[in-house]
């Protein structure tokens, strides 16, 4: 079974900017989701707090920082990807 992604090299070079700038605005937008979560949790040193201070003070707001953190590069990948998708189909009706 092959895959259809990145055959050509403008497709290559569309995956890797998609990638590259998806990851980082999705990097971007989740830190900032991830400190204002520990902010209204009431973390003690709320932005300052660091992961393992997040863990002693609550599991809870730990595991879902963390996931965050690592959801925020996949999505902004996802979105980027679908955003290119949308501009290359051309505009729709309806």
């Amino acid at each position: 079974m092959t895959s259809n992604i990145a055959k050509k090299p403008q497709d290559r070079k569309s995956w890797l900017i998609d990638l590259v700038v998806g990851g980082f605005a999705g990097g971007v937008v989740g830190a900032v989701v991830a400190v204002n979560v520990v902010i209204y949790t009431g973390i003690d040193r709320g932005y300052e707090a660091t992961i393992p201070e997040v863990f002693r003070e609550s599991v809870l707001t730990g595991l879902v920082v963390v996931a965050i953190l690592v959801a925020g590069p996949l999505i902004g990948v996802l979105t980027a990807r679908r955003v290119r998708r949308q501009r290359n189909s051309g505009p729709t009706q309806g």
